[in-house]
């Protein structure tokens, strides 16, 4: 009988066409994480991107409000109450520059109809100037009185017009929008904590612990959101301050809005759980709370994020919704809500329609975080081409 040798394998075979291939391949093709991947199919989607750079832009005007405010948003103007937007200049009788500049308009009236005109001053030119001293703010702990644009003395430059009390308009939009955000912030957080922790206990304990959670899930979403939303609000007492106004109703929100992201969580807790990797921790003897944060948690986080992008439109909505209506947010506090109360009276409404002007900027922030959560549901969604 023939001995044939043993030979001892190679742990490189040169006639490996599968180690050639991996090898010619760029390092970073080899392994990709997770975010990597999420962030490269994100990047390929332009509506999630426009939306992303929307909401880059909010929560930076959020930040900087005082810095961008060319006034006080509570300084007061009697010589200039209810002026409309005034027309940006590039080019003036100097030429062309790159600081904009307004012309003052002047009110007359009618000596036939006696109804007030108005007409622009196209020979005084109110430039502001750039990062000029103006009033004080805090930022980051600092007292600054630096501004992007200062307003001109004596030379109005209100580009988006003023309001009933001679207040700049432009100023008091960018001081709302802290409080309408922050207070959509706020609900979405513990919206979302809350949500995700019930949605994950309910779908990962099953049984009696999931059909007693999923009752109170249903109870809460059976109330009629607005409806309750206004006998909440009308038990407020109507001398609680304006802090303390806020502050219920952010708590309001919160506890109506972690209903839905629960039952969404449950879902996904449950067709995670049934997967062979959390299977096989069990049966290691693994311990619940390391399945829940090491295998389930960081599987639903993808649905928690998008969820929550989604959400916060409709917190702005709803608390503008509210102040609107006079039931949310109180003077001397400002939200984008509140600046458009001062658009109910249809009179108002007829001859100065730019009090509406926070539409606007509720309209692109709905649009900005329904377009990054769109492009974030595309990316994290591993079965969408």
């Amino acid at each position: 009988m023939t001995m044939v040798p043993l030979v001892e394998p190679h742990l490189e075979d040169p006639t490996d066409t599968s180690l050639a291939l991996t090898k010619s391949l760029p390092a970073g093709a080899r392994s990709q994480s997770y975010g990597a991947m999420v962030w490269r199919r994100f990047r390929s989607n332009r509506t999630g991107m426009i939306g992303g750079v929307l909401v880059l832009l909010l929560v930076s005007a959020v930040i900087f409000a005082d810095f961008l405010s060319p006034y006080d948003p509570a300084a007061r103007d009697g010589s200039q109450i209810y002026m409309p937007p005034q027309a940006v200049h590039f080019v003036g009788a100097s030429g062309f520059g790159l600081l904009p500049f307004t012309h003052p308009i002047k009110a007359d009236v009618d000596p036939v109809t006696f109804e007030p005109t108005l007409s622009e001053d196209a020979v005084t030119e109110c430039r502001p100037a750039l990062f000029g001293a103006g009033w004080s703010y805090d930022l980051f702990g600092l007292t600054l009185d630096r501004h992007l644009l200062t307003a001109p003395e004596g030379c109005p430059f209100h580009l988006l017009g003023t309001d009933r009390d001679g207040r700049d308009m432009l100023a008091r939009l960018l001081q709302g929008s802290r409080l309408t955000l922050f207070m959509a912030a706020f609900v979405v957080g513990v919206a979302t904590l809350v949500g995700t922790v019930v949605g994950v206990v309910s779908g990962y304990a099953r049984g009696a612990v999931d059909h007693w959670i999923q009752r109170v899930v249903e109870f809460v979403l059976a109330l009629p959101e607005l409806p309750f939303y206004f006998a909440l609000v009308a038990i407020i007492p109507r001398d609680t301050s304006p802090l303390n106004v806020f502050l219920m109703l952010a708590a309001i929100l919160a506890c109506l809005k972690w209903a839905q992201l629960a039952r969404e969580v449950r879902g996904k807790t449950l067709a995670v759980g049934g997967l062979d990797y959390v299977k096989a921790a069990e049966a290691v003897g693994a311990r619940p709370s390391r399945i829940v944060f090491r295998h389930v948690l960081p599987n639903v986080m993808s649905q928690v994020v998008v969820a929550t992008t989604l959400m916060i439109p409709s917190i702005v909505l709803l608390e503008s919704f509210l102040s609107f209506l006079g039931l949310g947010v109180q003077p001397p506090l400002i939200s984008w809500g509140l600046l458009l109360n001062a658009g109910q009276d249809l009179q108002t409404l007829g001859s100065y329609p730019w009090v509406l002007s926070p539409i606007g900027a509720i309209l692109i922030t709905v649009l900005g975080f329904n377009m990054l959560g769109d492009g974030l549901r595309d990316a994290m969604d591993p079965y969408h081409s």
